[in-house]
C-alpha cells in the first residue's frame, strides 16, 4: 500500500499532539525500540501510531503490527487503526488492518466478507501476521520466538514493520521474559518496536 507523503500530525488526528506524543514523534526517526510510559488518556496510541507513519512515508518500515493483551482490546484498537489507515493511506490503494486472534474468525461472521480484507490467503491463523497492516493479541507476536510449529512464519511477518506493543505494564514476568526475546530479534530483524504502559 502506498503512504501519503508530509501529513503533519492534526491532518491524522483531530487535535495538536501533547508534549509527550511530540516527544515520541521527535526521537522514532529511524528503526529501534521506543517506550512511551504515560498515564490512560493521554494519547499513547496516536502518537505511536503516528510514529509509524513517519517511518512508513520515509520507507523504512513496511507495515504495522499492533499487539494488545486482550481480544477485546485488540477489537477496540483494530477499529481505530482502520480510521488511522484510511487517513494516511492513498487512494489507490485501499487497506484495512487484518484482525488476528483466536476468535478473529467470528467477527467475519458478524460483519461480513469486508471484515477479512486481504481476502482468504491471509485468513488462517499463521497466515494474518503477513499481512501488511495488522492488529492482535501478544501471543501471535510472541509465537515467533517460541518453539512453536510455523514459528518462523510469523518472525518472516513482523520483519520489517513497526511492532507496537500496547499495556505491557499487565503482563506477568513468563509473558515478559518471552517479550524480552521478542523485542531482542526484532532489533536483530531492524524493526521499530514503540512499547507503550500506563
Amino acid at each position: 500500500p502506498k503512504v501519503k507523503p508530509g501529513l503533519g500530525f492534526s491532518e491524522v488526528f483531530p487535535f495538536c499532539p501533547r508534549q509527550a506524543q511530540a516527544s515520541l514523534i521527535a526521537a522514532a526517526t529511524q528503526p529501534g525500540v521506543y517506550v512511551l510510559e504515560a498515564p490512560m488518556g493521554l494519547g499513547k496510541t496516536e502518537a505511536a501510531l503516528y510514529a509509524a507513519y513517519q517511518l512508513l512515508a520515509r520507507e523504512m518500515a513496511t507495515g504495522i503490527y499492533f499487539a494488545l493483551p486482550t481480544q477485546l482490546t485488540s477489537n477496540k484498537i483494530h477499529q481505530r487503526v482502520n480510521q488511522f489507515l484510511d487517513c494516511i493511506l492513498d487512494d489507490q490503494s485501499p487497506s484495512k488492518a487484518l484482525l488476528v486472534h483466536g476468535n478473529a474468525w467470528l467477527r467475519r461472521f458478524e460483519m461480513g466478507e469486508e471484515a477479512n480484507p486481504g481476502g482468504s490467503w491471509f485468513a488462517q491463523g499463521k497466515r494474518g501476521i503477513l499481512a501488511p497492516f495488522a492488529v492482535g493479541t501478544i501471543d501471535q507476536a510472541l509465537m515467533a520466538v517460541m518453539n512453536v510449529k510455523h514459528g518462523f512464519v510469523r518472525t518472516f511477518g513482523l520483519a520489517g514493520k513497526v511492532v507496537i506493543l500496547d499495556e505491557v505494564h499487565t503482563y506477568d514476568s513468563y509473558t515478559g521474559t518471552i517479550l524480552d526475546a521478542l523485542v531482542k530479534a526484532l532489533r536483530q530483524l531492524h524493526c521499530t518496536v514503540i512499547i507503550l504502559s500506563a
